[in-house]
C-alpha cells in the first residue's frame, strides 16, 4: 500500500510560504532614506500582515503534519493488517495440505471477516479529486497570440486570461455537500508579465494553469460538482484575511484595481480587427461582489471517492462565450463602473464551463 506523501512534497504550500517570504523581503525598510511618514506606516502595516501570515502558515505546517503522521500511521496499521491476512491465507493453504477442511473453512471465515472490516476502514480515508479545466476557443485549443474569430465578426487575439476558480463542492444525492477546505485557485494562460502594487519589482513568470489538485477529499459517494468564479464577499471584503492562493501578490489585486480594496476576479485582454479593417485592445476586467458567479455540473453517475478511489473531473473552458453577447470593438474596455457589461462578462464566464468526462478509478 502506498504511504500518503510528506508535507515537503505539497507544493502549493510550499509556493504559499516562498510567495510571503518573497513579499517580506520585497518590502522597503522603515529606515529607507526619501521615504514619507506615511510610505514608511504603510510598509509597516504590511511587513506587520505579512509577518502574521507567515506565522499562520507555519501553524497550518504543524497542523498538517500531525494529520499526515496521523495517515501514515493508518496507511502501516492496514498493511500490518494486510501481511496479518497473508499469513492467515499460507497457514490455510497448510491445512488444505493436511486435508483439514473443518481448519480451512475457520481459516477462510476468519480472513473474510477482516477484509471487511479492512474495506471499510479504507473506505473511510480521504480521497483525492483532480480538477482539469482546458481553456479552449470554440473547437480550437486556446493559445495566447493566437487568431480567432467571434460570433460578432470580429478576429480577436489574447494576451491574457485569468480568472478565480474558488469554493469547490462536492454534492450528494440526498441535498448534502462537502466542499474542499482552501479551495482559491487562480487560473490562467499569461505571459511574463510585472506585478503591480509592489515596492520593488517582481516578474510574474509565463504560465498556463488548468488543473487543481485537491489531497484531502472526504470519502462518500458523489452525483456532481460546484464552484464559483471569482472570490466570496467573505474574502473579497477584507484582503487581509488568506485562504488558498488568495494574496495581493498574486496580481489579482492591485493598486490599480478597486483602489486596493477587492480582488479582480477575471481579467480578458488582447486585441481585436473588425470585419471592416478597425483594429485596437480590449481589457476585460470584473471584480465586485456583484460579478460572483456559481457554477453546477451534475456527473453522469455518481462516484465514489476515498483512499483506494480517485476522482478526476475534466471540464472544457470556452473562451468563446466571453463573446455570445459581447464585442470587443464595440465596448473596448470593461471595468468596476461598467456594472451591466461586466455582469454580462461574469455570465459569460459562468457559462463557458461544460463537463466533458469523469474518471473514477482505483488508486
Amino acid at each position: 500500500m502506498k504511504k500518503h506523501a510528506s508535507l515537503s512534497s505539497l507544493p502549493d504550500l510550499g509556493r504559499m510560504l516562498a510567495l510571503a517570504a518573497m513579499a517580506l523581503l520585497a518590502l522597503p525598510a522603515c529606515g529607507d532614506d526619501g521615504a514619507t511618514d506615511e510610505q514608511l506606516q504603510a510598509s509597516e502595516d504590511q511587513r506587520r500582515q505579512l509577518e502574521q501570515q507567515v506565522s499562520e502558515l507555519e501553524e497550518e505546517v504543524t497542523r498538517l503534519e500531525a494529520q499526515v503522521a496521523r495517515q501514515q500511521l493508518d496507511a502501516e496499521a492496514a498493511q500490518a493488517e494486510l501481511a496479518d491476512i497473508t499469513q492467515q491465507l499460507e497457514e490455510a493453504r497448510e491445512l488444505l495440505a493436511s486435508q483439514d477442511w473443518e481448519g480451512v473453512y475457520q481459516q477462510l471465515t476468519q480472513v473474510r471477516a477482516e477484509l471487511a472490516a479492512l474495506r471499510t476502514q479504507l473506505a473511510a480515508m480521504d480521497g483525492s479529486l483532480e480538477l482539469n479545466a482546458a481553456f479552449v476557443f470554440g473547437t480550437a485549443p486556446f493559445a495566447l497570440g493566437q487568431t480567432y474569430a467571434t460570433a460578432g465578426g470580429d478576429t480577436v487575439t489574447f494576451s491574457q486570461v485569468r480568472y478565480w476558480l474558488s469554493n469547490v463542492t462536492l454534492l450528494k444525492q440526498d441535498g448534502t455537500t462537502r466542499a474542499l477546505t482552501d479551495s482559491y485557485h487562480l487560473m490562467e494562460v499569461i505571459n511574463a508579465q510585472e506585478l503591480d502594487g509592489t515596492s520593488t519589482p517582481v516578474t510574474l513568470p509565463a504560465n498556463r494553469r488548468e488543473r487543481v489538485q485537491a489531497r484531502a477529499v472526504p470519502a462518500g459517494t458523489y452525483s456532481g460538482i460546484r464552484f464559483s468564479i471569482g472570490v466570496d464577499p467573505t474574502y473579497n471584503d477584507d484582503l487581509s484575511r488568506q485562504a488558498g492562493e488568495l494574496h495581493v501578490l498574486q496580481n489579482m489585486a492591485s493598486v490599480s484595481w478597486m483602489w486596493f480594496t477587492s480582488y479582480i476576479f477575471t481579467k480578458t485582454h488582447g486585441t481585436y480587427v473588425t470585419a471592416q479593417g478597425t483594429q485596437g485592445d480590449f481589457t476585460w476586467d470584473t471584480g465586485t461582489n456583484a460579478n460572483y458567479r456559481t457554477v453546477e455540473l451534475p456527473f453522469p453517475t455518481t462516484v465514489t471517492v476515498n483512499s483506494q478511489k480517485h476522482l478526476a473531473v475534466n471540464l472544457q473552458a470556452n473562451v468563446e462565450a466571453l463573446f455570445a453577447s459581447l464585442n470587443p470593438s464595440t465596448t473596448p474596455s470593461i471595468g468596476a463602473t461598467q456594472s451591466t457589461e461586466s455582469a454580462t462578462l461574469s455570465d459569460g464566464f459562468a457559462n463557458m464551463f461544460s463537463l466533458v468526462s469523469v474518471e473514477n478509478a482505483d488508486r
